[in-house]
């Protein structure tokens, strides 16, 4: 099983017009400080563009500056310089004068927000609402974008959980937190392990996990038929996830509840399980468009 959930990048609109203000820079003259190397195409420029995104995403509650980017993307500072001031420039990245640093542009959200892709919020919302107030936990969407699992949605439980880093609009790793970790036991062998190849560099930052650590909570994910989160991300969170998706299908996302540890007792985790599975069973997956 496997979601096929991508984030919110440029309508078509947008996405042409990058790419034209992409290729007229290519076309013109090099500036001085470029090396001839430096040159590229417009494609690669816009797959530059889209991994400039994806790696401000990732440190997007932070927020990153050009230099750390281009080091951990293997680009030019120049050429980083010049792809993240189109992407701010269209509303896509937002810049702070005073840190230096970029964060993700309302223009993301709104984009997001005109995908089809985005109904599955709707879909859900009844069911999580049903697993929320049944529960009375914490209760997350998640689906992934690209590598990554990305928060669509947090319907927050009567017991407050003073340790939830997750918010909407934020993203793991996949294979990090519930969520991320029951999307990614949902795919096939070979695409866990392109995943944790790619994301070797970024679990560190998370818990000091390992790809071996991802591994095996993979495998004891498809065992048990959910993931655990058993707290190594925050001491007192423990959560329970479970992808979910059309029968005969992949999954297109994952719905998690979190708790405080001594709400998770071994039969609470159990209990837990089985609400997620009844009340994600519901869904009517006919009124569902990926398109």
């Amino acid at each position: 099983m496997v979601p096929v959930v991508e984030s919110a990048l440029p309508s078509a609109s947008g996405t042409v017009e990058i790419a034209r203000v992409l290729m007229r820079r290519e076309k013109a003259p090099a500036h001085r400080e470029t090396p001839p190397g430096e040159r590229i195409s417009g494609t690669q420029s816009v797959y530059r563009a889209i991994a400039v995104l994806r790696g401000v995403a990732r440190s997007n509650a932070a927020g990153v500056t050009a230099s750390v980017l281009a080091r951990e993307l293997e680009l030019t500072l120049a050429t980083t310089h010049r792809l993240l001031k189109v992407l701010a420039g269209e509303g896509l990245l937002t810049f702070d004068p005073y840190s230096k640093k970029y964060h993700l542009g309302l223009e993301l959200y709104m984009l997001g927000i005109e995908a089809h892709y985005f109904g599955l919020k709707e879909l859900l919302a009844g069911p999580m609402q049903r697993v929320r107030d049944r529960s009375g936990e914490t209760v997350f969407l998640v689906v992934r974008s690209g590598a990554d699992g990305l928060c669509l949605e947090r319907l927050d439980g009567d017991f407050p959980i003073r340790a939830l880093t997750l918010t909407v609009g934020s993203r793991r790793p996949l294979g990090v937190g519930a969520g991320g970790l029951a999307l990614l036991a949902a795919e096939p062998d070979e695409v866990v392990e392109r995943v944790l190849r790619h994301n070797r560099k970024h679990y560190a930052d998370y818990a000091d996990f390992t790809p071996d650590e991802i591994r095996t909570a993979v495998a004891l994910a498809r065992e048990y038929g959910s993931s655990f989160n058993d707290g190594r991300l925050r001491d007192d969170v423990r959560a329970v996830g479970l992808a979910v998706g059309p029968a005969g299908k992949m999954p297109v996302a994952a719905v998690s509840v979190a708790t405080n540890q001594a709400r998770m007792e071994e039969s609470r985790r159990a209990d837990l399980h089985a609400l997620l599975k009844s009340e994600l069973e519901t869904i009517d997956w006919r009124l569902f468009r990926a398109d």
